[in-house]
């Protein structure tokens, strides 16, 4: 597997980049510390930024004690954006954004303080952290994905939406535990994914912090990319993945997604990467495997 980088672009005025998704010929992005969702054109210009918070309530950047940590974004079809935040400080990071790309922008949000608190209630959360960094969506089922301990949760979208409104039981998800490279001895932890549109796979980012928990910031050590299999329904324990080169300083790369999908095994990818400074660079490469 490789990634060939075939352009860095820093990107003025959006701070800390933190997911990515792409929607006919525009891009949405938010920062984890933003109180904001804006739109790129296809030259990754900035042509909007929408309030996600109650207006006034923020500026650009937001203290990290208060940000709500926007980390998990996907596109549901063609017209609908979900957002998570992290969950790692509750309540500030215990928000859902369900974004509908109508003629204007339609903008739900949810306190899911309950739907974390009964996930890492499961088992496999014990003596663990909760920290959502990534989502990815498929044939109606979500993925969540967790960063240390590596867990994917999948479960249906339209019960964690009735959940949310209607009331009924909570979704209860399959979850898997992953084992992700090294750097320096330090486990990978899960930063982004998205799933293809033309076959059952998703593609994740993972990154390397040298840091004690899911809340502080460490010195970053670099990151990788991979893909991993959905099909029948089920979550692949085997994935394929290689280092995202970069030129100058390693890079925390926090989210992906496609641009094209020129065959199998040959994919246009957009990165986004955060330096822990409020800065943000947009990596466009090529993915073979």
């Amino acid at each position: 597997m490789t990634l060939t980088i075939v352009d860095e672009i820093q990107l003025e005025k959006i701070p800390s980049g933190s997911g990515i998704i792409r929607s006919g010929d525009n891009y949405y992005v938010v920062g984890d510390d933003s109180p904001f969702l804006y739109a790129l054109n296809r030259d990754f210009k900035t042509i909007s930024k929408t309030p996600l918070l109650e207006p006034g309530e923020f500026s650009e950047r937001i203290l990290k004690s208060e940000k709500p940590d926007f980390e998990g974004m996907e596109l549901i079809y063609k017209n609908e954006i979900v957002v998570f935040g992290s969950g790692s400080k509750s309540p500030q990071r215990n928000i859902f954004l369900r974004i509908l790309l109508n003629d204007s922008l339609k903008i739900e949000k949810y306190d899911i303080s309950d739907f974390y608190n009964k996930l890492i209630q499961l088992p496999l959360f014990k003596d663990s952290e909760l920290n959502i960094e990534a989502t990815a969506f498929r044939d109606n089922q979500l993925f969540l994905f967790n960063r240390k301990p590596n867990l994917i949760i999948r479960f249906e979208y339209k019960d964690f939406l009735a959940y949310l409104s209607d009331g009924i039981d909570f979704p209860r998800p399959e979850i898997r535990h992953f084992s992700l490279p090294k750097i320096n001895g330090i486990e990978a932890g899960f930063s982004g994914a998205t799933a293809l549109m033309n076959e059952p796979k998703i593609i994740f980012t993972a990154s390397v912090e040298n840091n004690q928990n899911a809340y502080k910031d460490g010195e970053i050590l670099g990151s990788l990319i991979g893909i991993l299999d959905i099909a029948d329904n089920t979550i692949s324990e085997s994935f394929e993945y290689c280092p995202i080169p970069n030129a100058g300083a390693n890079l925390k790369v926090e989210s992906v997604t496609v641009e094209k999908e020129i065959s199998s095994g040959e994919t246009k990818v957009v990165l986004i990467s955060d330096d822990d400074q409020g800065n943000s660079t947009l990596l466009t490469g090529l993915l073979l495997w």
